[in-house]
């Protein structure tokens, strides 16, 4: 949040919090080192939080493709591409590894005729929650699966999480 002192009309000031948001659409993260909140829908698509509780610093991604095929260029719109770049981005504002926790959210199987064992919303889980674990990062939420999307805000300084089923 953000504070700006505005002058009165008899003197002084009043000092207004604004609040920081910011949206991301499919294959976009962002980090910061200021509380921001995060907001995004989800269907198959997968969301990490990621943020660092002792320095106050956390960013999110959303990626809609757990791996990129042969011959395409790296990019967040897909998992293991997404989250490489969270991680780096988060420890490059001043996160520590050690410290990191995240919250993993989406991946729903949104129409009944793709519904089976490993339609592409577990996938894109798989990818996140594999890639954590491989990096010893602690999950402290995970909400995912289902048939429904998601409307997440995520609070970067703090890690709170509102999630709305849509």
């Amino acid at each position: 949040m953000t504070s700006i002192a505005l002058p009165l009309d008899g003197g002084g000031t009043s000092v207004y919090v604004v609040e920081q948001r910011r949206f991301l659409l499919p294959g976009q993260l962002f980090v910061s080192r200021t509380p921001v909140t995060i907001t995004t829908i989800l269907g198959s698509c997968v969301a990490v939080c990621l943020w660092d509780p002792t320095r106050g610093i956390g960013g999110m991604n959303h990626f809609m493709l757990p791996f990129a095929a042969t011959g395409d260029a790296a990019s967040p719109r897909y998992g293991n591409v997404a989250m490489e770049q969270l991680l780096a981005e988060v420890c490059s504002a001043g996160g520590r590894l050690p410290f990191l926790r995240a919250r993993v959210f989406g991946g729903a199987c949104m129409f009944a005729p793709m519904q089976s064992a490993g339609h592409l919303g577990i996938k894109n889980a798989d990818v996140a929650l594999s890639f954590l674990r491989r990096k010893s990062i602690d999950v402290a939420q995970v909400e995912t699966g289902g048939n429904r999307g998601r409307k997440l805000a995520f609070e970067t300084s703090e890690g709170t999480a509102c999630l709305t089923s849509i």
